[in-house]
């Protein structure tokens, strides 16, 4: 079997699963133990696995410290219930479960998809493959390897989605099907967070999120007491404008010309996956914000900061980390502002600046969220392209004279007599923004201009 050969030229060429295997014969001698799980798989897959998974006879816990004190690694215990234990050496995860009495089938039965139900015996030197996950491997399919796998831990649909995403699978519709009768409302928010962010760094995420919403699952993961995922237009678009995200972010659909900012942006943690969720929940406050004008036209005042304070409570219960949370709720706090610009008769260069300035880091990723908003409202995005490459273009500019150009520093302030504060960098922006509007044009005309505005 071509699979079992891959397997154990896997298991004989790695330097370091090569000594622990020596090492766990050592320790259960006359015994079997397994190499089990999405180990197993990804090596099937010519994936390099992330950990090693072993199932043991007798107590995981015990022979987990047994092989920590031989291969002086540390010891983490993960949980006493279930028997399971984790060693932590050579920068490599080994983690250990017991069978306690029960067979390997028994131990493979309790997984969650067929994929990840495979095992090798090191006694026996054989696959042992009880649900036919080595052909789901083939068809790239995900299964379930019983009817009970979801109501048992419902976070396994997120797991489902996150596999076909990462291994570019199909999910067999009996998943989606149990998927309707479960709950997400009593999982834990980190293991939550976990899955969401592994399924939103992939770049084929977007049906899948379909699929939550459709599911009444998309809402148990962020719960909302007011109509935002009852508004079909709403979230219509709004999956829209996710779609759209995902696509610029897969193909650099004409952001591709700013390779610079696109590095910029994107290499900083998370980018992607925030950029996509502030897209998919940009207008979350539009049912609480809707107003009709004396002409009946229909107006949402403020949604944009309203919606940054509702998803920055949502993202805190999900456990999401302070930058993130920040990055998302600025997205959506200034995704009108692009808007606003690019519709204006004139667009400024002094508004430009403080569009940056405003934004900081977040600048390109509005950008595209923009974009794609716009895309997704009318199909129309030429004033925005428009009003995008002006921006980008002058930030260039004006950052390369700035090299060779600072009129002034807070040195300069101080020897003027004013203290260090907040009041410096007011100060030296504005002098900054009368040197671009060509209104100083030297340190003197600067000085002067301080003298006569800041000091009395």
């Amino acid at each position: 079997m071509e699979e079992l050969k891959k397997v154990i030229e896997y298991i004989e060429k790695h330097l370091i699963l090569k000594k622990v295997t020596k090492i766990l014969e050592e320790i259960y001698r006359e015994k079997d133990f397994f190499l089990v799980g999405g180990t197993i798989r990804d090596i099937i897959l010519n994936k390099e696995p992330l950990d090693f998974d072993f199932v043991v006879y007798d107590s995981g816990i015990k022979g987990a410290k047994i092989f920590e004190e031989k291969i002086k690694g540390k010891f983490i215990l993960l949980s006493e219930k279930d028997d399971e234990a984790r060693v932590v050496a050579y920068k490599t995860i080994f983690d250990f479960k017991g069978l306690n009495g029960k067979t390997i089938i028994d131990d493979l039965a309790e997984r969650d998809f067929t994929i990840n139900a495979i095992a090798f015996s090191f006694k026996e030197k054989k696959l042992i493959d009880p649900f036919k996950g080595i052909r789901d491997l083939k068809d790239k399919k995900i299964r379930l390897t019983n009817d009970f796998v979801l109501s048992q831990d419902p976070l396994r649909i997120l797991r489902a989605i996150r596999f076909a995403c990462q291994l570019d699978f199909k999910i067999d519709k009996k998943i989606f099907k149990k998927g309707r009768e479960i709950s997400l409302l009593n999982v834990a928010k980190e293991r939550i967070n976990y899955e969401l962010f592994q399924i939103l760094a992939t770049d084929k995420s977007y049906p899948y999120i379909k699929k939550l919403y459709q599911l009444n699952l998309l809402s148990q993961i962020f719960p909302l007491n007011f109509s935002f995922f009852e508004e079909k237009n709403l979230i219509n678009h709004s999956l829209k404008t996710y779609k759209k995200i995902e696509e610029i972010i897969k193909t650099k659909e004409f952001f591709g010309q700013f390779q610079k900012e696109w590095e910029e942006y994107f290499s900083k943690p998370h980018s992607k996956e925030v950029l996509k969720l502030a897209g998919l929940f940009h207008d979350i406050a539009k049912p609480l914000t809707i107003k009709n004008d004396e002409k009946g036209e229909v107006h949402f005042y403020g949604h944009e900061t309203v919606g940054s304070k509702i998803m920055k409570k949502l993202l805190k219960d999900l456990k999401f980390s302070n930058d993130d949370i920040q990055h998302i709720t600025m997205l959506i706090f200034y995704h009108m502002r692009l808007h606003l610009l690019a519709s204006a008769p004139l667009l400024t260069d002094r508004a430009i600046r403080r569009f940056f300035r405003d934004l900081k880091d977040y600048a390109f990723g509005l950008m595209i969220l923009t974009y794609a908003d716009g895309y997704a409202t009318a199909g129309y995005t030429k004033h925005l392209e428009k009003a995008i490459k002006r921006m980008i273009e002058l930030k260039r500019k004006e950052e390369e004279e700035k090299k060779k150009i600072r009129l002034i520093t807070g040195y300069d302030l101080i020897d003027l007599g004013l203290t260090p504060g907040p009041i410096f960098k007011k100060i030296l922006q504005e002098i900054e923004d009368l040197y671009w509007e060509g209104k100083i044009k030297n340190k003197e005309e600067a000085i002067s201009y301080i003298k006569e505005n800041y000091l009395l």
